[in-house]
C-alpha cells in the first residue's frame, strides 16, 4: 500500500520526485500487469478533459498512480502520455462508455482482476441537456440518467465495499449547484445532481468510523465545455456569471476530499444557491432556475432528434 503523499498547494503544483520502481507499460482493457498486486490507485471517471483531467493531474502531481476512464481512447492516451512523462507515475487507461449498463461492473472487474486497489474514487463523468422535458430525445435523457446517477451509484457501491473491507479509502462525487432546486428546461440534469448529493450524504453517514469517507462537491458554473455539451445558447448562467476554471474547481474538490469533508460548495453562486434553498420557497427557486437556465429553448429541433454524446461531455 502506498504511503500518503503531501497535498501540494493547488497554485504551486510541482512534479513529484521520480519513483524508484520501474514504470508499468501502457495498459489497455485487455492488458495484464505482470508481477504487480495490491497496488493503490486513484480512479477518475470523465478524465479525458475538464475537471476530470485536472483532478488526474493533481493526483499524479502528488505522486499517486491513477486509473483514468472515459469514452475516448485517443484522448485518454494523450492524457496518459502527458502525465507519465511529467510525473513519472503509473497511468492505466480503461476506455468505456459508463452509461452502458454493464460498464461499471466491467471497470470494477478489470481493476480487481489486475490487482489494482482503488484507494481514491472520483465520480466526475456526466453531462446535461437544455430542453423542455416533453420535447427531449428520450434516449439521450435515459443515457444521462444512467451516467449521472446509475454509474456513479454502482461505482460508489462496488469500490465503497472494497474500501470498507480494507478499512480506508476516499470517494469524491461531483454534484452541482443544480442539486439544490428543481431546474426547468434541464429537468433531468438537475434531478440527477440532487440524487448525487443525497446519496453521497447518506453513504457518508453510513461509513462513519469505518476509515472511508464520501465527499460531495457542488460546483457552480465552470469552464469545461458544459454549455456546448448541453446545447445551450443565448443568455444563461454561464453568460450571467463568471465561471470558475476547471483547475480551480479540481483543486478545491481535491482538498475537500483529502480532508474528508462530506458536503462542500464551490463558488459564490453555489453558496448563494445553498442559502436560497434554505430561505426561499421552492416556487421561487424553480423560477430562478428557469431564468438562469436561459428559459425555454427557442429551437426545439436541437433536442427533438437523436444525438450522440456531446463532444465536451465530462465522460469523453
Amino acid at each position: 500500500m502506498q504511503r500518503p503523499h503531501p497535498i501540494l498547494s493547488p497554485d504551486r503544483i510541482a512534479p513529484s520526485i521520480p519513483c524508484s520502481r520501474p514504470d508499468a507499460s501502457t495498459l489497455e482493457a485487455t492488458a495484464l500487469i505482470d508481477g504487480e498486486v495490491d497496488m493503490a490507485y486513484a480512479l477518475i471517471t470523465g478524465a479525458s478533459s475538464g475537471i476530470g483531467r485536472e483532478l488526474a493531474s493533481l493526483f499524479a502531481a502528488n505522486g499517486y498512480d491513477i486509473v483514468i476512464t472515459a469514452r475516448s481512447q485517443e484522448r485518454l492516451n494523450t492524457v496518459q502520455t502527458a502525465l507519465k512523462q511529467q510525473y513519472q507515475v503509473r497511468v492505466v487507461v480503461f476506455a468505456a462508455d459508463l452509461s452502458e449498463p454493464d460498464a461499471p461492473q466491467r471497470l470494477h472487474d478489470f481493476t480487481t482482476s489486475h490487482g489494482i486497489s482503488i484507494e481514491y474514487l472520483v465520480n466526475n463523468a456526466g453531462f446535461a441537456d437544455w430542453t423542455g422535458y416533453l420535447d427531449a430525445d428520450w434516449s439521450r435523457q435515459q443515457e444521462m440518467m444512467r451516467l449521472n446517477m446509475e454509474a456513479l451509484a454502482e461505482l460508489t457501491y462496488r469500490y465503497g465495499r472494497d474500501m470498507r473491507r480494507a478499512g480506508h479509502g476516499r470517494i469524491l462525487n461531483i454534484s452541482s449547484v443544480a442539486s439544490m432546486m428543481a431546474g426547468p428546461y434541464m429537468a433531468v440534469y438537475f434531478a440527477s445532481k440532487a440524487f448525487v448529493r443525497s446519496l453521497s450524504e447518506a453513504v457518508a453517514y453510513e461509513l462513519r468510523d469505518t476509515g472511508v469517507t464520501v465527499t460531495c462537491v457542488c460546483p457552480g458554473p465552470t469552464t469545461t465545455g458544459f454549455a456546448k455539451a448541453a446545447n445551450m445558447h443565448g443568455r444563461n448562467f454561464f453568460t450571467m456569471t463568471r465561471p470558475a476554471s476547471a483547475h480551480q474547481l479540481a483543486a478545491y474538490a481535491y482538498r475537500r476530499m483529502m480532508r474528508g469533508t462530506t458536503l462542500a460548495y464551490h463558488g459564490p453562486l453555489t453558496r448563494a444557491g445553498a442559502l436560497a434553498e434554505r430561505l426561499l420557497p421552492r416556487a421561487v427557486t424553480r423560477r430562478l432556475a428557469a431564468f438562469m437556465n436561459g428559459g425555454e429553448p427557442n429551437t426545439r429541433s436541437v433536442s427533438a432528434t437523436p444525438q450522440a454524446h456531446p463532444e465536451q461531455s465530462a465522460q469523453d
